[in-house]
């Protein structure tokens, strides 16, 4: 009964420690900017900063708890949908007519820039050499304009790699509307597929093999990049409240592009966040492939050749669709093994 409790407190602490880090923050954010919009008394006339800050100082202990309950009621409400937040900002958008209409124009529009992307990397990654050999055949005093040059033409060109570096290729259903849908579907289809390995298919299975280690590492990650996209949808949210609040104060609309621009920063930091979390993933297969087997009863490949087609198997299995002919062979502990793993018998 102990160690149950111990698990059930560790649980409690991590669950609530996720909370108050993913939820409550941000909605107490949220929280303090409507106060602000009241305060300010323009929902019924022009717009006073003065008077939305003292808002703030005559709110007391009962307006300060009110204010403390109302952010954790918004957290509450908000934290059961954080995953759909995760797929809104992917580019899951439904199905409807306009749906659809958007996800392709965005499609189109990542597509197209993927596009001259990689024709400009492919064409400095050609010109770049000339100019060396040309740098070489100079005298010294001419080289300094053509090196600046040519360090110059490295640069664009080592950014461009990086920036198509986690790219999709340009094929159907790879390109997502987003720049996090495009992050997280590279990883996604990427990690684990040297191995015959699908991310989306073995990580559940992984969580409860993998060291513990290795899992707080993944889950660190993932608390980073749900911060970031639940606090671009509360910045956004809040743009859209102050647009509400101030579109008739003319140029005291221009408030909105504080959130707006919080939103903004928000969502390119879950985008960057989304590369360590895939990467984290890709730390998490690779360190932890070996204990799954274990787990699932597997001998030890003798290659990633023999791996690979196994895994063409397991992942099948492990989807429970599985209905290939070829058989998995197990390999089961001793039993004098299992016994001592158990504690031996009485």
């Amino acid at each position: 009964m102990s160690d149950l409790s111990q698990v059930a407190s560790s649980a409690r602490d991590s669950i609530g420690r996720y909370f108050s880090f993913v939820s409550a923050l941000p909605s107490a954010l949220l929280v303090a900017w409507i106060v602000l919009l009241v305060g300010s008394g323009a929902w019924s006339g022009v717009p006073d900063p003065a008077e939305a800050f003292r808002a703030f100082g005559e709110l007391g202990v009962g307006g300060t708890a009110g204010l403390v309950l109302a952010s954790l009621a918004l957290g509450l409400v908000l934290h059961p949908v954080q995953f759909a937040f995760v797929q809104f900002l992917e580019g899951y958008w439904g199905v409807s007519a306009l749906a659809r209409r958007l996800r392709y124009l965005r499609i189109k529009h990542h597509w197209e820039r993927l596009d001259e992307l990689r024709t400009e990397s492919d064409r400095l990654a050609k010109r770049i050499p000339v100019m060396r050999r040309q740098l070489r055949q100079l005298p010294i005093p001419e080289r300094e304009p053509v090196a600046r040059t040519l360090a110059e033409l490295r640069a664009i060109h080592d950014e461009l790699e990086r920036l198509t570096a986690t790219a999709p290729p340009n094929t159907p259903g790879a390109v997502m509307p987003t720049r996090l849908g495009n992050v997280l579907r590279y990883y996604e289809r990427q990690v684990g597929r040297v191995y015959g390995i699908e991310t989306v298919t073995t990580v559940p299975f992984l969580s409860r093999t993998a060291s513990p280690g290795d899992m707080e590492y993944v889950n660190d990650q993932r608390s980073q990049l749900d911060l970031a996209v639940r606090m671009a949808i509360v910045a956004f949210t809040a743009t859209g409240l102050s647009v509400l609040f101030l579109a008739r104060h003319g140029l005291w609309l221009l408030v909105a592009l504080i959130p707006y621009a919080a939103g903004y920063l928000a969502y390119r930091g879950a985008v960057v966040i989304a590369g360590e979390y895939g990467r984290a993933l890709g730390v998490l297969v690779t360190l932890n492939r070996f204990e799954l087997y274990e787990r699932l009863r597997l001998p030890p490949p003798s290659d990633t050749a023999q791996e690979r087609r196994r895994n063409a198997v397991l992942m099948g299995f492990l989807r429970h669709n599985e209905t290939s002919d070829v058989p998995l062979t197990y390999r089961h502990a001793p039993p004098e093994q299992v016994r001592s793993a158990g504690g031996g018998t009485n």
